[in-house]
């Protein structure tokens, strides 16, 4: 009897085990594409909300294939950036500083649901993808 609970258990660890690997493989993967070359043209777009009376800015950007969105805005607007373990946090954009408890934010748009969402990922984790749109935007 107790080798039986002791062989069920064991056979439960491994099966726990693989299955844990095997979804931080898939997260991986999903997280960050493979690198496959060339370049992708991705648009940007840096709203300023109450900073600025022309407020927002559009720009098309062409970068390599597995660039992040950190990368393209770097491209396109002078940024503040403070670099800490868990990533790329942005203080400021062209010259515009966070005023607390107001922050930059950024965003990622969904082709499918036609909706602007609040990434899970800070900006230098966010993987791009051609045709995509990404946006900072200054919270007020």
């Amino acid at each position: 009897m107790k080798r039986t609970k002791y062989f069920f258990l064991g056979l439960s660890i491994i099966l726990l085990v693989v299955l844990g690997c095997g979804l931080g493989f898939y997260i991986v993967k999903q997280t960050k594409p493979q690198y496959v070359g060339g370049n992708i043209v991705i648009t940007a777009i840096i709203d300023y909300g109450s900073l600025r009376i022309d407020n927002y800015e559009e720009h098309n950007v062409t970068i390599s294939n597995g660039s992040t969105a950190l990368q393209v805005f770097m491209k396109i607007a002078d940024l503040d950036i403070v670099n800490y373990t868990f990533g790329s946090y942005i203080r400021g954009v062209n010259g515009y500083k966070e005023q607390l408890p107001n922050y930059w934010s950024f965003h990622y748009f969904k082709q499918v649901s036609q909706t602007w969402y609040y990434s899970e990922v800070g900006i230098s984790a966010y993987y791009v993808q051609n045709g995509g749109k990404i946006k900072l935007a200054y919270t007020s």
